[in-house]
């Protein structure tokens, strides 16, 4: 599972972090990006998607991994669990603007409240910490130990831990925590239904058993409402209106189902791929060992394009124009 690669990859790279290099190439202010935070070799890559081009790679000196845009469409927001900063960038200047002291253990972070707040699921401390854009920490919530998974819908936050079988839910007007439910051992990576509230939450598995299937719970009340299979280790979703995206990491394998959770068909791609999302219209996916982004066709399933990055890329963060 990716967050398993987080910890040894952090410790050995935490060293590095004393340097500090203050500027990089500009990304393009109005144009549409897909960039990578690849882990491996510590470097941020970006494609401009207007001109079907690859931009001069960031080689950063930390090890930062993960990131979102924030609403002004400029500043990239960077974290990691052995940081304890959350490191602003202006992507058209191409430098560092400010740092925010999070303190270490920061695994995760969510643009919450229509993007006026971020929640970070802090490993450190256990909970889900809320900033505001300006960078001040409104309030932070207890949840179950080792959060990692945040997902928010309908005034509430949803936050899952690996190493819990327990899910936290915060309502997210008074920053106050709500009943949650019991779920399965290793769990990572889900889904909101809100049409038929339902969860959807995948995993990797406990011990020398592999995660195969994808459990649905209901939301109202916490129930299991059915498996589907989806072998190996089903780790990231996203969703359409139509149908729902699967990407298992353990078997290379990207499931196309229907709500109903019916097969609609799959697709072989990548060598370790982590994460998928949609990018105008199309599926996109990222492949740890490959070191590459798959541009995809979510109606035939088939790769239409792929597009080289660095080593390990992690996590995908994008712009659309």
């Amino acid at each position: 599972m990716k967050w398993i690669y987080i910890i040894a990859i952090a410790a050995f790279t935490v060293l590095l972090s004393a340097c500090s290099f203050e500027s990089f190439e500009s990304v393009p202010k109005d144009s549409s990006i897909i960039s990578t935070i690849n882990i491996k070799e510590m470097t941020i890559s970006f494609y401009d998607m207007e001109k079907g081009e690859k931009l001069p790679d960031w080689k950063v000196d930390r090890p930062y991994i993960g990131g979102l845009i924030l609403p002004d469409n400029d500043t990239i927001l960077l974290y990691g669990k052995s940081l304890d900063t959350a490191d602003l960038y202006s992507l058209s200047k191409g430098e560092k603007i400010e740092s925010w002291k999070t303190g270490t253990g920061i695994v995760n972070a969510l643009l919450v409240e229509d993007g006026t707040e971020i929640a970070f699921a802090d490993q450190d401390r256990d909970s889900v910490r809320f900033y505001n854009i300006e960078g001040t920490e409104v309030d932070e919530v207890k949840v179950e130990k080792d959060p990692l998974t945040l997902l928010e819908a309908e005034e509430k936050l949803y936050a899952i831990s690996y190493n819990q079988e327990m899910l936290s839910i915060i309502d997210s007007n008074n920053k106050k925590r709500l009943p949650g439910f019991k779920i399965h051992p290793a769990a990572a990576g889900a889904l909101m239904c809100r049409e038929k509230d339902e969860l959807w939450i995948g995993g990797h598995g406990k011990g020398t058993e592999v995660e195969e299937l994808i459990h649905i719970y209901d939301l109202k009340n916490g129930r299991l409402i059915k498996e589907i299979s989806a072998p190996v280790m089903p780790v990231d979703f996203t969703k359409d209106e139509d149908d729902i995206f699967v990407l298992s990491h353990g078997s290379n394998m990207l499931y196309k189902l229907g709500e109903d959770g019916k097969k609609k068909g799959s697709l072989k791609v990548g060598a370790n791929p982590f994460e998928i999302d949609f990018f105008a219209d199309k599926l996109i996916v990222a492949g740890y060992d490959s070191n590459e982004v798959y541009i995809i066709d979510p109606e035939s399933l088939s790769i239409e394009k792929t597009l080289k990055v660095g080593n390990g890329p992690f996590q995908i963060v994008t712009r659309e124009r």
